[in-house]
């Protein structure tokens, strides 16, 4: 006798085969993540405005915190990405940064920020950084930094991506730059690039040749890389660095793997 109605039962398959009842447990992808900023305001002052810049999964997104959210001892800034793209599937030892710009609350440019290049905890669930709060380490700036260096004119990023691992393999990389909350990307046919190169580290360059909107850029600024492929694990399939621009010169050189 088959029953009527089966019960609500959550997170498990019944199949039944010739009598015989067996419990699966079923699988959901939500086929996205978050990255969410949790930022420490209480050390900053007459802020007008947070600019918030993520680059996770080879994607990048700018959130403006104004308002009501500045009022308070911290605020969240949530980004929701695609788990999938065309180029990377995004996987639990994968990299991403954010970054906190707080602008003067009349000129809109920096007064400070403060930036973090975490590892990805749930690829397909919610993952928080705290951002403002901690000191100045290794991988990230902890709490915000001011910035008084000399002007840095027409600087152009040079991405260095060591493929000598993987030069059979990997085909198209996602490469994403970043310096004072202005984003570039480039996608990029490494095998194409490989043939015309005598050497196994491919160079991709990014010209800032314009003030970004928050102002100039500095000696003491960070600048940001991530590269994305699928066959670039292991061990990730996005890999981010930074490195703080320390002369005035046009060029500066980053490997980002």
């Amino acid at each position: 006798m088959i029953p009527r109605k089966l019960p609500n039962i959550i997170g498990v398959v019944l199949i039944v085969t010739f009598g015989l009842t067996l419990m699966i447990p079923s699988v959901s992808a939500k086929g996205d993540f978050s990255i969410d900023a949790k930022i420490n305001l209480q050390k900053l002052n007459d802020v007008g405005k947070l600019k918030v810049v993520v680059s996770a999964n080879g994607d990048t997104q700018v959130k403006n915190v104004t308002g009501n959210d500045l009022k308070s001892k911290s605020t969240t800034a949530s980004f929701r990405f695609n788990q999938k793209n065309d180029i990377v599937t995004a996987g639990g030892r994968d990299e991403y940064f954010v970054c906190a710009y707080a602008l003067n609350a009349e000129t809109n440019k920096m007064k400070s920020y403060a930036c973090v290049e975490g590892n990805m905890e749930q690829p397909n669930g919610k993952n928080t950084v705290s951002i403002g709060s901690e000191s100045r380490n290794t991988l990230s700036t902890g709490s915000f930094q001011t910035v008084n260096g000399k002007e840095v004119k027409d600087v152009t990023l040079r991405i260095g991506i060591p493929l000598s691992d993987r030069k059979e393999d990997v085909k198209e990389i996602k490469v994403v730059s970043m310096i004072k909350g202005e984003l570039k990307s480039k996608t990029i046919d490494a095998q194409k690039m490989l043939k015309k190169s005598d050497d196994n580290t491919l160079i991709v360059p990014f010209l800032f040749d314009k003030n970004p909107d928050i102002g100039p850029i500095q000696i003491g600024d960070l600048f940001f890389a991530c590269v994305s492929a699928d066959e670039l694990n292991p061990p990730e399939g996005t890999e981010c660095e930074h490195r703080e621009i320390t002369h005035t010169g046009h060029i500066h050189n980053l490997l980002a793997r």
